[in-house]
């Protein structure tokens, strides 16, 4: 059996920026460091970060005392104001491509133009967009336009890992209903490419196996993705997961990663792939 892996695999540049300054913040501050959530959507990742001494907390208000970990999706403003209140120290590790997005709906605020931010308002990155930008309308789909409240100029910015309906289709409704739109992509080109690579090798091979975070969106949507296009699609937090029977009579599997998903990971799977298709013959 040929594996095909993708082009694009592990961790994108954003998590392994929060991944590098969670590691050092360990090192430095042994047992004093919180992150709010997960650091990245991989079991095994948090698994390793929590044994190096990470802790973890679901809201401001547990941390007691040390520094909190800002992770790779930001937080709302309010959560930062809550932590200096505290006396915490913080270390910000939100993705540069994130903060791109805070920058951006803030200047088209200042600008003039009330604000659209396309994505799924219970994610933790749009929460954070919103609160840079109080009072933003947020919708998920081009049916939501139509009950927006009237306005002349609107700005529009667009979660990051969006995966939704076509972004360029909503700015197009929008522009139906509005005098002035204008539009500010910012889906990170990460998120962009893994899309079109799973689109490409899932028509070249029989199975695609997609790993990352049962919780991780972005690596659901890739093996979405890739069933659409008529491949056996498997999702799997790791290499143990694989099943022999799935690779029985297969020529070709593909394999590919969430943007969570270290690298070492991947390579776990690929072999475990390779022997499993070796078993079944």
């Amino acid at each position: 059996m040929i594996i095909k892996r993708a082009k694009t695999q592990g961790f994108c540049f954003g998590v392994a920026i929060t991944v590098k300054k969670a590691e050092e913040a360990i090192e430095r501050l042994p047992g004093g460091v919180t992150t709010l959530g997960h650091v990245v959507h991989n079991p095994q990742m948090v698994a390793q970060l929590e044994a190096k001494g990470l802790k973890n907390a679901a809201a401001v208000d547990e941390i007691e005392s040390g520094t909190m970990f800002v992770r790779a999706h930001g937080l709302p403003v309010e959560t930062f104001e809550k932590a200096a209140a505290k006396g915490l120290s913080v270390i910000d590790a939100t993705c540069p491509m994130v903060t791109k997005i805070h920058v951006q709906a803030e200047k088209l605020r200042d600008e003039g133009y009330k604000i659209v931010v396309v994505g799924d308002p219970n994610h933790p990155e749009v929460k954070g967009t919103l609160s840079h930008v109080p009072g933003a309308w947020c919708i998920t789909s081009v049916d939501e336009i139509a009950a927006l409240p009237r306005a002349s100029r609107v700005g529009v910015v667009v979660q990051s890992t969006w995966n939704g309906p076509g972004f360029a289709d909503i700015v197009r409704k929008l522009s139906e209903k509005y005098y002035e739109v204008r539009a500010v992509n910012t889906i990170c080109t990460d998120t962009k490419n893994r899309q079109t690579e799973v689109d490409e090798l899932s028509r070249e091979v029989e199975v695609m196996v997609v790993v990352g975070g049962k919780t991780s969106a972005n690596t659901k949507h890739l093996a979405e993705l890739a069933a659409m296009n008529g491949a056996r699609s498997y999702h799997i937090e790791g290499p143990d997961e694989l099943q022999a029977e799935w690779f029985a009579g297969i020529e070709r599997a593909g394999l590919m990663s969430g943007a969570s998903t270290p690298g070492w990971l991947v390579d776990q799977v690929a072999d475990r792939m390779d022997a499993l298709a070796h078993r079944v013959g």
